[in-house]
């Protein structure tokens, strides 16, 4: 029976041992102590096609003395156990420290990819009952999100992959009652809303949403983090014979390095090609990789940083304050429409929140292209391996007064060389034969010289050579005339370089979508 007892001591015990915490406190210590961190972070208007808070709420945040003028004060052990206050809405506020300041790091080979990753924050399914669950060929949240919009204008100038690294600490955790009490503010909007929805009242609908947005935030963690979102220009990364492996790596070595993680070493040549943005096959003045930083919570700190050194006193400063001032770090939201007592206005709201979210949608991508091992200098990804190179097409037009050592009319042929290989035209007798004669020598190294030699028969079956000219080929189509000592031939040449590629010999990257 004794045992029992101890029994019962301890699961009263356990119980009670989150709420002991937590007190209730008089007006004049009410008045006097601050509110918990990021008291105000629940219960506002979000905007889940951009993923961003309104500044506007839907609930009360600021009232925190009861009928009986008390208040609901809690000792936050992650400041000291200072007391501090909750609003009344605010429920189950709890410290709730989860740190990882290691860097995690992950890969995306489109915008679409990178779009499914952003609304991980989203901890419960927003789509709850605005008919969009079926939704299949659009991507909703996070459509019109700062990193999307980033990650799209990359993708309009060039062929590009994506890697974000993000470090994240949670502190603070809480929410809002099911159905909160409205802000006054709030209410009396809901009210001007009309009953009546139509072409004419639509803007009315839509100007709420422009306000409040699509869902409010209904429960919450709380702290700080650091996300990088770094575009590579996969083409001119891998003529450099870099990987997205490798770039991935590097980047986080670089920001391991320069936020304290650990020492730093000596790099590979490929990582400070990667640290420091060089390109150094083509000149590409650019650079491969480009970035967006988001810093949330805390002072503040800028995220910049050296990635070749210890540079983490900013990162540190930031760190510890992210206590004091914590941001949203995940988040749970429900629409704006159950809010909304009036049925009438309530389907309208819904309807209007439903439009607008599809209408910001994005089309979901095709899979990337593949090009196999089959293609030269292509690579599985479709991206040159090599500058220089290109596909040439030669043709042999026709010549005039050309003669030879025998009487009569010569015959003669035209000997085309690149690259070590040589074509022919055929023999023509004539002084001024036209041959017309197109040959392709397929994909080459432009760094070679394009030579053409006229031939005609002599003496006892021997081949005189009555002249010829050597060119270093260039992109495009050129024509020429070729004068000899005795006559003069016209010819054409085709160089097209490899996706990519361009300049004068194919030499210069050339960002292509």
């Amino acid at each position: 029976m004794a045992n029992l007892s101890v029994l019962c001591l301890l699961v009263s015990l356990l119980h009670l041992a989150p709420l002991q915490a937590c007190r209730v406190g008089k007006k004049e210590e009410c008045d006097r102590a601050p509110f918990v961190p990021g008291h105000n972070l629940v219960g506002e208007g979000f905007d889940v096609v951009t993923l961003q808070r309104k500044g506007a709420y839907v609930t009360d945040l600021q009232t925190y003395l009861t009928p009986t003028n008390t208040c609901t004060l809690c000792s936050n052990r992650l400041m000291g156990n200072q007391a501090q206050k909750m609003p009344l809405t605010v429920l189950d506020w709890r410290p709730s420290s989860t740190c990882r300041q290691s860097l995690s790091s992950f890969f995306f080979n489109s915008v679409s990819s990178l779009l499914a990753s952003s609304s991980l924050s989203i901890t419960n399914d927003w789509k709850v009952d605005l008919g969009l669950q079926r939704v299949a060929d659009q991507q909703l949240a996070g459509s019109q999100s700062a990193e999307v919009i980033f990650a799209s204008s990359q993708q309009q100038e060039d062929k590009t992959s994506f890697i974000t690294h993000q470090l994240t600490c949670s502190h603070y955790r809480y929410r809002v009652p099911w159905v909160p009490p409205l802000s006054p503010e709030f209410h009396q909007h809901v009210k001007s809303l009309p009953h009546k929805y139509s072409n004419d009242t639509a803007y009315l609908y839509r100007h709420f949403i422009d306000t409040y947005g699509t869902h409010y935030i209904h429960q919450v963690n709380l702290g700080g983090k650091f996300k990088r979102v770094t575009s590579i220009r996969t083409c001119l990364s891998t003529l450099n014979q870099i990987s997205a492996t490798q770039v991935e790596n590097c980047l986080s070595a670089g920001l391991s390095v320069g936020l304290g993680q650990v020492e730093a070493s000596v790099s590979s040549d490929s990582c400070r090609k990667v640290l420091n943005n060089q390109d150094s096959v083509t000149g590409y003045t650019q650079g491969f990789l480009n970035h967006i930083t988001e810093v949330s919570g805390g002072n503040r700190w800028s995220g910049v940083f050296s990635m070749t050194q210890n540079d983490s006193e900013g990162f540190h400063r930031w760190l510890s304050s992210i206590k004091k001032n914590p941001e949203i770090v995940s988040y749970s939201i429900r629409p704006l429409h159950h809010l909304v007592k009036s049925t009438t206005v309530r389907l309208n709201l819904q309807r209007e929140i439903r439009a607008y979210v599809q209408k910001n949608g994005l089309p979901k991508e095709p899979e990337p292209q593949t090009c196999g091992f089959d293609h030269p200098n292509l690579s599985p990804n479709c991206c040159p391996l090599h500058t220089h190179r290109g596909w040439l097409t030669v043709t042999v037009a026709r010549a005039w007064a050309l003669h030879g050592k025998l009487l009569g009319p010569p015959e003669g042929y035209v000997k085309v060389f690149y690259g070590g290989i040589e074509q022919r035209t055929a023999w023509i007798k004539s002084y001024d034969p036209i041959w017309h004669a197109q040959f392709s020598y397929g994909h080459v190294d432009t760094t070679q010289q394009l030579s053409l030699q006229v031939w005609v028969k002599g003496w006892w079956w021997k081949e005189d050579h009555l002249g010829g000219c050597v060119v270093s080929i260039q992109r495009g189509n050129h024509y020429h005339d070729c004068w000899m000592n005795q006559g003069v031939f016209s010819y054409s040449y085709s160089l097209q370089c490899d996706p990519h590629l361009i300049g004068p010999k194919c030499n210069m990257y050339w960002p292509i979508p």
